[in-house]
C-alpha cells in the first residue's frame, strides 16, 4: 500500500514539455530523494502533488486520510507574523476549531434562537479539540522552537527579521509539528548550518512518515534517503539506495548501454558491407541474401536505444588571474558589533597566495559579515585588516541583493561590463544556459538557480584574482555545483569560501578554519571528524565485541572481489570469442567471393552454411555478453559489500 501513487503525470508550458509520463510510488516510511538540473521540474512536480499547480495529463492519488505537508524553498512571509504564531500554523485545524468555538459562544451569549443545534455543535468541537491535542499544542510549539536554539525573547519577533537559516528551521519545525504522513521538502538544507543539517538528518531517519526531498546537498542525501529519483530530459528514473549508490549504478548502466549501442552500430556497418558486396555479384542467390541481411539490420535498429545524454549544464573556467603579493589577506583582532550586540571579535588570520581556505561555523557567528567587511560593504568596529598588493577581489554573495529585479538578463550584464560588446555578452550568457528569449527576461522573474548562474557569470567575467564565495552551491543543481568545484580547483588565484557543503569542503579545502564569536580556529582534523566536533557529538568508538562482524565483513569483501574479477574475466572471454567469430566470418566471406568468381557452387553452398552458423553463434555470444555485463553491473562495489 503506497501513501502516494503517481501515474503518467505530464506538465507543459507553451511549446515546452517540462516532463511527461512520470510514474512512481512512495511507500509509508520511505525516504526518497529527487534530483535534476535547475529547470527540470522538481519544484513544479511537488507543487502539482500539493494541489498548488495544474497539470496536463496523467493522475496521482494519496492514500485515504493521509496528511501532506510542503516545506517550500522560498516561502511567502507576512512581516506582521511573529515566530511563535508562524510555527503555530502547524496546528491550523485546531486553531480553526477554537475560532469556531468562540463564534458559537458569542451566538449563545447573544441569544441565538437555534440554541439546541449550537450546543450540540459546541460539544463536538470541544471533544475534537481535546482529542487532537488542544491542551498541549501550544506548549509543544514553544518547546520545539526553544529546542532548535531560539530564545524566549525571539518567539515574539517578526519572522521576517530572522536570517534565512533561522527561517528554514522555523519552517521545518512547523512541518514536524504538523504530524504529516508525507513530507515534501524543497532544498531544506539551504541556509542551514552544520548543526541544523545534522539535526534534520537525524530527525528524518527517525520520522515514521514518508519523505520526498529535493536537494543538491550530496552528503545530506547520502545520510538520509533510501531511494533516489531523477528528473532528466522530461522523464523520471530511479533506484534503491542513497545518492552515491545511485550515481554508481547510473554510470555503470550508461557504460553498459553505450557499449551495446556501439556494438549494434558496428554490426549494422558490417552487414551493410556484406549487402554492398552481394549487390556487386548481381545473382539471384545474392538478392535472397541481401533481403535476409536487410531484415537483420531492421531488427537491430528496432532494438537500438541510444543512451540518454545528460541535460545541458553550465561549462566554464576562471581566466588566468593576475599575480598578487604572497600575503593576500591579513586580519588582526578584527571585531564587529551592532550596538550592544557583539557579532565576533579577535579574528586573527593570514591567507597566502594560491590557497583555498574554507570558513565554517554556526549560523549567526558572522561569516557573511566578515566577507562584506573584506569587500568594503561594511566597516568593522574593532581591529584592522590588510588587503595584499595586486589583489582584485571578486565577491559571490549568498543573497541576490546585488541584482536589479527591473533589469533584463542582458541588461544586467551590460551594465556590469560596459566595455564588453553585446555578441561577447550573448556568448557568455549562452555558456551559462541563457539563450534567445531568456536574455530579455527580467531578473525579478528568474528562479533562485537562474539568479545564482548570473551572479556566477559576473564573478567569472570580473577578472578577480581573489574569490570570496558565500555558500556558492546554494540554489545550484548538482551538475552546476560540480562544475563550480572543478573551476575553483583549477583556479590559480586565492579563494576564501564560506560553506556547509561537506562535499565541497572535502574536495577543495587546503585549509579549514572554524569561526566562532571569539575568534578563528585553524582545523587539523579530517573533514568528517571536524564536522562532528562542530556539532559537539562525536560518534562512539567501535567496541572490541564487534570483531566477528569485522571478520565477516572482510570475508564478504573478499568474496565480492572474487565475483567481480570472475565477471570481468567472463566478459573478456566472450569479447575474445566475438572477435574470433568476426575474423572467421571475414575469412569465409573472402573465400565465398573466390568461389563465386570460379562458379564453384558446391564450395559456395558450404560457405553459406558456415556463415549462417557463424551468424547464429554471434547472436548467442552477444546475448551472453549482455547477460555477463548486467551481472557485473549488479555486483556491489567492494566498499559496499
Amino acid at each position: 500500500m503506497s501513501v502516494l501513487h503517481v501515474e503518467n503525470l505530464s506538465k507543459s508550458y507553451a511549446d515546452r514539455t517540462l516532463f511527461s509520463d512520470v510514474s512512481f510510488e512512495i511507500a509509508p516510511g520511505e525516504r526518497v530523494g529527487l534530483i535534476g538540473v535547475n529547470g527540470s521540474g522538481k519544484t513544479t512536480l511537488m507543487r502539482i502533488l500539493m494541489g498548488k499547480e495544474p497539470y496536463d495529463g496523467g493522475s496521482f492519488g494519496v492514500s485515504r486520510g493521509a496528511k501532506l505537508t510542503y516545506v517550500e524553498q522560498i516561502p511567502e512571509l507576512d512581516p506582521k507574523t511573529d515566530l511563535y504564531s508562524f510555527t503555530l500554523e502547524a496546528f491550523r485545524p485546531i486553531l480553526d476549531l477554537e475560532a469556531e468555538e468562540e463564534r458559537i459562544l458569542e451566538k449563545l451569549n447573544g441569544g441565538d434562537p437555534d440554541r439546541e443545534r449550537l450546543i450540540a455543535r459546541q460539544a463536538v468541537v470541544v471533544e475534537t479539540i481535546a482529542r487532537e491535542g488542544g491542551a498541549t499544542f501550544r506548549a509543544l510549539t514553544r518547546s520545539a522552537l526553544l529546542g532548535l536554539g531560539f530564545t524566549e525573547e525571539e518567539l515574539s519577533r517578526p519572522v521576517t527579521t530572522f536570517s534565512g537559516g533561522q527561517i528554514s528551521k522555523a519552517m521545518l519545525a512547523r512541518a514536524i509539528l504538523s504530524k504529516s504522513d508525507l513530507l515534501f521538502l524543497d532544498e531544506p538544507t539551504n541556509n542551514l548550518d552544520v548543526t541544523a543539517i545534522r539535526w534534520l538528518s537525524e530527525y528524518l531517519r527517525q520520522f515514521r512518515g514518508a519523505v520526498l526531498v529535493v536537494s543538491h546537498d550530496r552528503a545530506f542525501l547520502d545520510d538520509t534517503v533510501t531511494r533516489m529519483l531523477e528528473l532528466q530530459n522530461g522523464h523520471i528514473r530511479g533506484t534503491q539506495g542513497n545518492y552515491t549508490r545511485y550515481m554508481e549504478l547510473k554510470l555503470d548502466e550508461r557504460e553498459f548501454l553505450m557499449k551495446k549501442y556501439l556494438r549494434q552500430q558496428k554490426e549494422i556497418r558490417r552487414i551493410e558491407g556484406i549487402i554492398e558486396q552481394q549487390k556487386r555479384w548481381n545473382q539471384e542467390r545474392n538478392y535472397i541474401t541481401i533481403a535476409s541481411k536487410q531484415h537483420q539490420i531492421d531488427r537491430i535498429r528496432e532494438e537500438m536505444v541510444e543512451p540518454e545524454k545528460d541535460e545541458k549544464s553550465i561549462r566554464f573556467r576562471f581566466p588566468t588571474p593576475a599575480p598578487t603579493g604572497n600575503e593576500v589577506l591579513v586580519l588582526h583582532d578584527l571585531g564587529m558589533r551592532y550596538g550592544d550586540l557583539r557579532v565576533f571579535s579577535h579574528l586573527n588570520a593570514m591567507i597566502r597566495a594560491g590557497q583555498c581556505v574554507c570558513l565554517i561555523g554556526p549560523n549567526g557567528c558572522g561569516k557573511t559579515t566578515l566577507l562584506r567587511i573584506l569587500t568594503g560593504a561594511e566597516c568593522q568596529t574593532e581591529g584592522t585588516y590588510k588587503i595584499g598588493a595586486g589583489v582584485r577581489i571578486g565577491y559571490y554573495a549568498q543573497n541576490t541583493y546585488d541584482l536589479s529585479d527591473e533589469k533584463t538578463v542582458l541588461g544586467e550584464l551590460y551594465d556590469a561590463f560596459p566595455s564588453m560588446d553585446v555578441p561577447s555578452l550573448r556568448g557568455a550568457l549562452g555558456r551559462f544556459l541563457f539563450k534567445n528569449d531568456d536574455l530579455d527576461k527580467r531578473i525579478g522573474t528568474l528562479s533562485g538557480g537562474e539568479k545564482a548562474r548570473i551572479r556566477l557569470l559576473k564573478l567569472v567575467l570580473s577578472g578577480a584574482n581573489v574569490l570570496l564565495l558565500d555558500e556558492p552551491t546554494n540554489h545550484l543543481d548538482i551538475a552546476s555545483a560540480e562544475m563550480l568545484e572543478s573551476a575553483v580547483e583549477q583556479f590559480e588565484g586565492t579563494v576564501l569560501i564560506v560553506s556547509h557543503d561537506r562535499y565541497l569542503v572535502r574536495r577543495l579545502a587546503d585549509r579549514v578554519i572554524l569561526m566562532t564569536q571569539d575568534g578563528l580556529v585553524e582545523q587539523r582534523d579530517e573533514t568528517e571528524d571536524l564536522f562532528e566536533r562542530i556539532i559537539e557529538r562525536r560518534p562512539e568508538k567501535p567496541k572490541q565485541a564487534a570483531r566477528p562482524d569485522t571478520d565477516n565483513a572482510y570475508l564478504r569483501r573478499r568474496e565480492n572481489k572474487l565475483l567481480r574479477v570472475k565477471a570481468r574475466q567472463e566478459i573478456t572471454r566472450i569479447e575474445r570469442r566475438i572477435e574470433q567469430n568476426e575474423q572467421a566470418k571475414t575469412e569465409a566471406n573472402a573465400k565465398l567471393s573466390e568461389a563465386q568468381a570460379a562458379n564453384d557452387y558446391r564450395m559456395m553452398q558450404t560457405l553459406y552454411e558456415t556463415i549462417s552458423s557463424l551468424d547464429a553463434e554471434e547472436a548467442e555470444l552477444y546475448e551472453s555478453l549482455e547477460q555477463a555485463e548486467r551481472a557485473a553491473m549488479e555486483l556491489q562495489p567492494e566498499d559496499e559489500a
